[in-house]
């Protein structure tokens, strides 16, 4: 009876962290993008990633990667900027509600459009970094041409 109880424990346990995991990174689809201006984005190409106070280490990878790449491919580049913003810092709230961010989101945003890469971002983050890095390099030369 006690080894019962010890393992319904664990598994609650257990539960509750996934549970915590699973909604700390949640995140939902987004629609067109108007007045980028409006936040600040007046480059052609924008990096944005969107986390809140707490972070899993995937959703820190994703930030990581996505600043890694900003720095080794477009630092010098003045059409294109990165932006790290923790939406739960009240200053954040409208930019977060604009691109409906409810948590870690990767967001590449152009002048007229974005893109939500935070799904693609998310399966890839600890298995294969390389095809982030290389998504966020397309999206970010193909708004640099428009």
């Amino acid at each position: 009876m006690k080894r019962k109880k010890q393992y319904f424990k664990k598994l609650v346990f257990l539960g509750f962290i996934l549970l915590n995991i699973v909604f700390s990174c949640k995140n939902t689809n987004k629609k067109a993008n108007e007045n980028v201006e409006e936040f600040g984005f007046t480059k052609k190409a924008t990096i944005a990633y969107f986390h809140g106070d707490r972070r899993c280490p995937t959703c820190i990878t994703v930030g990581d990667l996505a600043k890694n790449t900003y720095e080794s491919f477009f630092k010098e580049n003045q059409d294109v900027e990165f932006y790290e913003i923790n939406i739960d810092k009240d200053n954040n709230i409208k930019i977060a509600e604009k691109y409906e961010v409810a948590g870690s989101a990767l967001i590449i945003i152009g002048k007229n459009n974005f893109q939500d890469i935070t799904g693609f971002a998310f399966k890839n983050a600890t298995t294969n970094p390389e095809l982030i890095k290389n998504k966020i390099i397309e999206l970010v030369n193909q708004y640099l041409e428009d």
